[in-house]
């Protein structure tokens, strides 16, 4: 199987933050717990420089991200800015870079929004590979955003479950809730503005994505609004994205020898 790997680094990711950790090879018991496309990736053996300091010491994404895997990634975890109701099934893990860019975001709109707290989904597993429910998800640099709320009197709430909005910003479930066009702006904001992850993607719904370039027109600079017009997307051959943002990092530009920006072709 032809494409390689994924690796995400924070030592040699821009601004990033280093780390070390024991390395660690693929083992049987490892493969074992992979989807089939992930295994016979994990079963290669990465380029010989890889096995050795700073490489081996590092967090590596590897293969697409929907074909792929991972070693020694960071939890993700529930604190005062952010919920993260992935965490009890395990799928909290994803490459540092990612990790710490949520991390940023989280705090960040605290700081914006009094008492704001970032709702997050599914990361990847520890091992990566398959995730149920997901195309994606595989290798450490996707993650799922809640988006933030307001209840039926305009008053900003904080949610621990996605919901789905239609193009008018209410709630399709009934609950009464409405998309907060000025906090989900703010985090796309904060998305455009950090520049140390190398964010790649932002996927939404269309009626969505509209709701919000008409509200960046309004409030942001041309600048911004031209990079939003360019990141925010619906999937093709995905669900619609109205309940959360798929954001997705890109491949760290040292490591083109085996990362592969894009998904793989199936």
């Amino acid at each position: 199987m032809r494409g390689a790997t994924l690796i995400t680094l924070l030592g040699l990711a821009c601004g990033a933050v280093s780390f070390t950790a024991q390395a660690e090879t693929p083992s049987a018991s490892a493969t074992a717990e992979l989807a089939p496309s992930a295994m016979d990736l994990y079963s290669r053996e990465l380029p010989p420089k890889y096995d050795k300091p700073p490489y081996s010491l590092m967090s590596l994404s590897v293969g697409h991200p929907n074909d792929g895997y991972q070693l020694r990634p960071i939890a993700l975890k529930t604190n005062r800015h952010r919920w993260v109701k992935s965490a009890p099934s395990g799928h909290n893990w994803g490459h540092p870079a990612l990790v710490k860019m949520l991390k940023r975001n989280a705090r960040d709109m605290a700081r914006a929004v009094r008492g704001s707290k970032m709702l997050v989904g599914d990361i990847s597993s520890k091992k990566g590979g398959s995730l149920s429910g997901h195309h994606s998800h595989q290798s450490g640099r996707d993650a799922d955003i809640g988006f933030y709320a307001r209840n039926a009197k305009g008053k900003p709430v904080t949610l621990k479950r996605f919901v789905a909005y239609d193009g008018e910003g209410k709630a399709k479930d009934g609950s009464g809730f409405v998309f907060d066009d000025r906090r989900n702006w703010l985090l796309v904001k904060a998305w455009l503005e950090d520049h140390r992850a190398g964010l790649s993607h932002i996927f939404v719904s269309r009626p969505l994505r509209k709701r919000l370039l008409a509200y960046a027109r309004e409030h942001a600079s041309k600048d911004q609004l031209r990079q939003a017009t360019i990141l925010l997307k619906q999937p093709k051959r995905a669900e619609a994205h109205d309940d959360h943002f798929h954001v997705r990092i890109s491949c760290p530009k040292k490591q083109k020898e085996i990362c592969r920006e894009h998904p793989r072709r199936r």
